[in-house]
């Protein structure tokens, strides 16, 4: 089993409780996550024991079905949703923390962190798969700060 964990940090220019409210808006994460199609369901905002259900596109016209749960939830500055369901994967979690810049600002860390089945092999596609998983995870994060400032939040 091999473990792979790739990171990005986004300045948001809004404050700190504007980009937290937009991160538990699980209904819109199609708007900016890289790799979520569609969100198909949702128990609305992320919350303690939530859960929501996305459609990912895997390679070509393959898609997997991913079904995730909020196991970490400490308002206004980190939370973590995990998901049994990434092929290849034996547990994946995604790790978004909020920290204050200033009134106006803050920084968003996006972490993706898993570790891999089918030994080495799944080690050997986790390592090919990591400089793709570190270019979308650093356009997730550019495209959460992008939605963060221009788009309203839902209520």
């Amino acid at each position: 089993m091999a473990h792979l964990e790739v990171t990005a940090t986004t300045t948001v220019a809004a404050p700190a409780e504007r980009a937290w409210e937009l991160l538990c808006d699980t209904a819109r994460y199609a708007e900016w996550v890289e790799g979520t199609d569609e969100v198909t369901r949702t128990d609305g905002p992320a919350q303690p024991g939530s859960t929501y259900d996305e459609v990912n596109p895997i390679l070509g016209p393959w898609k997997a079905k991913t079904h995730w749960t909020v196991t970490e939830f400490d308002p206004p500055r980190r939370q973590v949703h995990r998901t049994p369901d990434i092929p290849m994967a034996s547990d994946f979690e995604v790790v978004m923390e909020v920290a204050p810049v200033g009134d106006d600002a803050c920084e968003v860390t996006m972490t993706l962190r898993g570790d891999t089945m089918l030994g080495p092999l799944g080690a050997a596609f986790a390592a090919l798969q990591r400089g793709q998983l570190e270019k979308s995870n650093r356009k997730t994060a550019d495209n959460f700060a992008l939605l963060a400032t221009s788009s309203p939040v839902a209520s």
